[in-house]
């Protein structure tokens, strides 16, 4: 189905309403040669009323009552969810499709559970019946403020830092990330090092002068192992000295070496990333990843020499990848025993190769099966889910989640999403 979008007329803060009717593509697809479809809001007083108007589905109207000020932030926070409500109830009884988060759009679901906390004795109800929210994703957004309880509030004074190296060994297909190849920009490297040890050091003096207090550290891009043993020590050693939690991401295999573990166990590093992705070795080819399964394990069992926290990723809905491959890949991981897993659904971002090259987001089940097979086992294995972010374009409309072990939570994923 086509549908050429007109909401000229939605006021301005209401600019993220169409997200809605682009989560149900590729069921129903925005283009200039479509139907008409308007969605059109007129503000009054303690009152908004909304109107559909569309030549394939049939017009509808709706009036909702709001107690709040017209024009206040609390009236265009509940004004906005009431329109995005009734624009999913409209798409999805017309084409008889539901989405696992229903209405609810933007990164953060977790978001709305702690905006029922107080005001609703079963916020996990509410998500359910106000959003639409399959009860299996309300379930799991519960588990995981639940995951996030002890490290999701910090004191005013706390703060976090984050080191960008935007370079990494080769570019993988998925990636949108503003990074490049290490051999493109090697004689710049040097360069970029002094001017991030200039700039940690005025950040530390800010820190200082401010008398803020260190909540933990992220070194992250790109692949910061890309950089040599000598250059990552340069940078980390500025950084030691916080004794706090201190992750950097050795996500490419390939890319770690002894002397670099060596390094950034020197420098007080707690916690590192080996990311397979997949354990199939031709997709991680056709990904450009640059590095094999073997390569994978021998980095692995190197890191293990250290007393490193190990976080290691797989993405749900590759090309060409069937349900049976991404669960030999979480059995994969589940034997090497990480402390921290995350599975990400696939997002075809703009600037990745993957949507460039024309690939489409799957919407036939498929990676709904991937990913309620993570949750299925690794919840028999005692991990706890304590983070959880979403993208557009992603593949079923799931979501990204991070497990640990128990008291292994990354504190600067929380603090960040």
């Amino acid at each position: 189905m086509k549908i050429k979008l007109n909401v000229e007329n939605l006021p301005s803060y209401m600019n993220d309403v169409p997200e809605i009717i682009r989560a149900f593509f590729p069921f129903v697809m925005i283009c200039d040669d479509g139907d008409d479809f308007e969605v059109k809001v007129v503000e009054k007083t303690n009152t908004i009323d909304v109107f559909i108007v569309s030549e394939i589905f049939g017009s509808e109207s709706a009036s909702f009552n709001l107690s709040s000020e017209i024009g206040s932030l609390e009236y265009k926070r509940v004004a906005k969810r009431e329109v995005k409500k009734f624009l999913y109830r409209y798409i999805s009884n017309r084409i008889e499709v539901t989405l696992p988060y229903g209405s609810l759009t933007g990164v953060r679901p977790t978001r709305i559970y702690y905006d029922l906390i107080g005001s609703h004795s079963n916020p996990i109800e509410q998500i359910i019946n106000e959003f639409y929210v399959e009860e299996s994703r309300a379930k799991l957004i519960e588990d995981v403020v639940n995951g996030q309880r002890d490290c999701y509030f910090s004191e005013e004074n706390e703060v976090d830092i984050f080191v960008n190296i935007p370079i990494c060994p080769t570019r993988c297909k998925y990636c949108s990330f503003i990074s490049t190849e290490f051999n493109r920009v090697k004689k710049l490297v040097p360069l970029y090092v002094d001017c991030l040890v200039n700039e940690i050091n005025e950040i530390k003096q800010i820190i200082n002068d401010n008398r803020l207090s260190v909540r933990n550290i992220y070194v992250g891009g790109g692949t910061p192992t890309s950089l040599s043993a000598s250059d990552l020590k340069r940078i980390c050693s500025l950084l030691g000295e916080y004794k706090v939690e201190f992750t950097v991401e050795a996500g490419r295999p390939d890319s770690i070496t002894l002397d670099k573990l060596d390094a950034l166990a020197e420098c007080g590093v707690t916690r590192i990333s080996i990311n397979p992705q997949t354990f199939k070795d031709s997709t991680l080819e056709i990904l450009g990843r640059g590095h094999t399964t073997k390569q994978l394990y021998e980095a692995f069992e190197l890191a293990r020499k250290f007393n490193f926290d190990i976080n290691m990723d797989l993405i749900a809905g590759l090309p060409g990848e069937s349900l049976s491959d991404f669960q030999r890949s979480l059995d994969q991981v589940l034997e090497l025993d990480p402390e921290n897993i995350t599975v990400h659904t696939l997002s075809l971002k703009r600037g990745s190769t993957l949507k460039q090259d024309g690939s489409e987001r799957k919407m036939d089940g498929t990676i709904r099966q991937m990913t309620d097979y993570s949750i299925k086992m690794l919840s028999q294995k005692s991990y706890i889910p304590y983070y959880m972010y979403r993208q557009k374009n992603m593949a079923d409309g799931l979501e990204n989640v991070g497990w640990c072990k128990p008291g292994k939570q990354c504190v600067y994923n929380v603090d960040y999403m």
